[in-house]
């Protein structure tokens, strides 16, 4: 098969391009941006790696086991468990599954019962069926955990995972989330998290990637690009819902046009402070403002700060401000550089795992695949794309 094109050079562009790449088929891979990615992107400022937002790799996704040379990478690993603010005070709390100390010292904050502990454990192992009509929060309400944990924890928590404060994902994928978390590493790579997408196309042939190259038109056998290059294909491969609103009206289905996406923003700042510990995440339940924040250490006393948020009308100094509220003996505080974005996560609604198989055939030579067809998250994403590569090739 001749003339295979994909629009998109993010990891499910990457993760197709790898798969046709180990069967020898010709294909090209085209993107409007001047880096591969696509949403997976670092920046370089002030000799520091800043993330397009607080993006990080759960380690044991079983769609990495296709790519062990990302295991090579150079991380940074987060401690397991999470520091809470409560009644402006910090509470630590360590995941007892990976640390003993998180079952006898580091163990408790107001709100988190006896009764709690125990059904986090019986959560963890919980292989019972789940009703599919039920919401995330009433299955925890369900569950028995108290209303207190479920908006300090799970709600505090996974909000800046789902980008939801309610929590709206499918129970399934909510609870394949949550035992992740549970057991595997949390990282990000030292040099940014676009160290993913430039480990994954090492295996192919960067003549295949076609990079500033922006898409204005699609019809039923050919894209036709701004500079008005025209290119023949055999298969299309889509691998964001964006690209239906540029098909010709003749085979334009409309399926895309209501989809929705989740979005938050992310403050970069350089802190000397004394007090404070790295690598761990901090959640603040009582706040509007700030979801979670996180140390890097840089010298003694000297830390890169990350600060999230879901709202994505705050300014640096709305979130400057409330950083200061909470925490003493700053030195210093210096703004690197702030990201708003608006399409940070799909809302999955009729699209989670689609058909079973995380990919669409819009026509006999169209096809969509990518973490709106399969699951909110870079396992998602790679998924949706090596199933493609085995379904159609």
């Amino acid at each position: 098969m001749n003339n295979i094109i994909i629009i998109g050079s993010g990891i499910t562009g990457l993760t197709i391009g790898r798969e046709l790449q180990k069967r020898e088929m010709d294909f090209k891979i085209f993107d409007s941006k001047e880096n591969i990615g696509g949403k997976i992107e670092t920046s370089r400022i002030c000799e520091t790696n800043l993330d397009r937002g607080f993006q990080v790799l759960l380690r044991n996704y079983p769609s990495l086991k296709i790519f062990p040379e990302i295991n090579d990478i150079e991380y940074i690993d987060f401690k397991s468990g999470f520091i809470i603010n409560k009644n402006d005070t910090f509470f630590k709390l360590l995941n007892p599954l990976k640390n003993l100390s998180g079952i006898f010292l580091y163990n408790k904050f107001p709100g988190f019962s006896f009764r709690d502990k125990v059904l986090l454990l019986k959560l963890y192992f919980t292989k019972n069926k789940i009703r599919k009509n039920l919401t995330t929060l009433n299955f925890l309400k369900d569950f028995g955990f108290s209303k207190s944990f479920i908006n300090d924890f799970f709600i505090s928590f996974f909000q800046g995972v789902f980008l939801d404060k309610s929590l709206n994902v499918p129970i399934d994928y909510f609870l394949f989330i949550f035992k992740l978390f549970a057991t595997g590493k949390v990282s990000i790579p030292l040099n940014g998290i676009n160290e993913i997408p430039k480990t994954i196309s090492k295996k192919i042939d960067p003549t295949r990637i076609n990079l500033n190259s922006e898409i204005k038109k699609v019809t039923k056998d050919q894209i036709i690009c701004s500079n008005n290059n025209k290119y023949n294909f055999d298969k299309l491969i889509c691998t964001s819902p964006h690209v239906e609103s540029i098909f010709d009206s003749e085979i334009n289905k409309n399926i895309f046009k209501e989809i929705k996406y989740r979005g938050t923003s992310c403050f970069y700042f350089t802190v000397e402070i004394m007090g404070v510990e790295e690598k761990i995440i901090y959640l603040f339940p009582e706040s509007d403002l700030i979801s979670s924040l996180y140390f890097i250490k840089i010298t003694d006393n000297k830390y890169n700060l990350c600060i999230s948020s879901l709202s994505r009308t705050c300014s640096k100094d709305d979130v400057k401000k409330q950083f200061i509220s909470y925490f003493n003996n700053i030195k210093s505080l210096k703004y690197l550089k702030g990201f708003i974005i608006d399409e940070a996560l799909p809302v999955m609604n009729n699209f989670y795992n689609y058909n079973n198989c995380s990919f669409m055939e819009y026509s006999t030579k169209i096809f969509f695949s990518g973490d709106f067809l399969a699951s909110p998250s870079l396992n998602g994403a790679i998924e949706s794309g090596e199933n493609l590569a085995k379904g159609i090739f």
